[in-house]
């Protein structure tokens, strides 16, 4: 027998209760509050599963709880027929849950949260009953404060202690609060929800997910300084302020590797520097050029670490070719 109990609490909020639901039923329900999933059927004999659906101006509210262990993926050929462009925010409340997406998968267990993006494929499992907190927030929205915000997809947020115990009584709150609320109630939960989120997965203030943060902010920053050589003004400052974090996470990240941003700049420069000269096709160029070509901005300092680097100057740099050409 099936039986499917739906009423509006308000014009602008749904409450869903499952009851000896079918599977199909169940699944239609959970895609309408959580955006189109293919569902693996659980083995069982009926589905009992509660939803709770919140606007919040243009976000969205989930309170979801499913009395069976469930697996789902979204695929590339879903995501390109809807066309979905939002982060979802996670909070288990109770009963675990894997999620997977691109290389990284996190256990997530009650009181811990994490981040999927809704535009690339995904994948989640849980083996028992769960509930959670979901909130939905556009991509252009959270991209305002964060441009890095995908590095963090399937990563583990402690929600107990710090930023993540903000944020995570603040989600809480909303289930609270959302109900019954007005539009300007709304408009006011979810720029709050926007600059918590925000807080929570700044890089400088994460930690839980800190290391693997770190090596792709190191790949997007050497990517960054490897097109922007030529700029003058290149430095920890712009990059900072390129990439939206702070000069001393700036400077956290480049930490154990050996060389700071600084010499690492430096260094590319003086490669780049180097290849200019050894190449006939640039000889119409003078050094000065060619330094000033590639960021430097002194021609005495360009000299002087280039004869450290390469314990030649210049000059004798492109005399070799010369040599050589003879």
């Amino acid at each position: 027998m099936e039986v499917g109990q739906r009423s509006e609490v308000s014009p602008t909020c749904t409450s869903i209760r499952l009851e000896q639901a079918s599977f199909r039923d169940f699944s239609e329900r959970l895609c309408e509050v959580h955006s189109h999933w293919q569902l693996k059927r659980p083995e069982a004999e009926s589905f009992n599963a509660e939803f709770n659906w919140r606007p919040m101006s243009d976000l969205s509210f989930t309170d979801v709880g499913v009395a069976f262990g469930l697996s789902g993926a979204r695929t590339s050929q879903q995501i390109m027929r809807q066309t979905d462009s939002f982060y979802g925010i996670i909070l288990m409340l109770s009963g675990g849950q894997r999620l997977v997406q691109g290389r990284q998968e996190v256990e997530l267990q009650s009181g811990e949260m994490s981040v999927w993006d809704a535009s690339r494929p995904a994948e989640f499992s849980s083996t028992g009953p769960v509930r959670q907190i979901s909130v939905f927030v556009p991509h252009k929205k959270l991209k305002l404060y964060s441009t890095n915000i995908e590095d963090v997809c399937a990563q583990r947020i402690d929600g107990r202690s710090g930023l993540g115990l903000l944020l995570a009584t603040h989600l809480k709150a909303l289930a609270e609060v959302l109900p019954g609320a007005s539009s300007a109630v709304q408009a006011g939960a979810a720029q709050a929800t926007i600059d918590l989120v925000s807080a929570t997965m700044r890089p400088d203030t994460a930690s839980d997910f800190k290391s693997t943060l770190h090596r792709t902010m190191y790949l997007r920053i050497q990517e960054y300084v490897i097109n922007n050589l030529r700029d003058p003004n290149l430095g920890p400052r712009s990059i900072a302020e390129a990439f939206r974090i702070s000069p001393r996470y700036l400077h956290k990240v480049f930490e154990g590797t050996g060389t700071t941003v600084s010499e690492w700049i430096l260094e590319r420069r003086l490669e780049a520097c180097h290849t200019s000269l050894l190449d006939p096709a640039l000889r119409h160029m003078t050094i000065t050029e060619i330094s000033f070509n590639w960021g430097f901005s002194n021609a005495a300092y360009f000299s002087r670490t280039y004869r450290q680097r390469y314990d030649q100057t210049p000059s004798d740099t492109r005399g070799a070719v010369r040599l050589t050409k003879s």
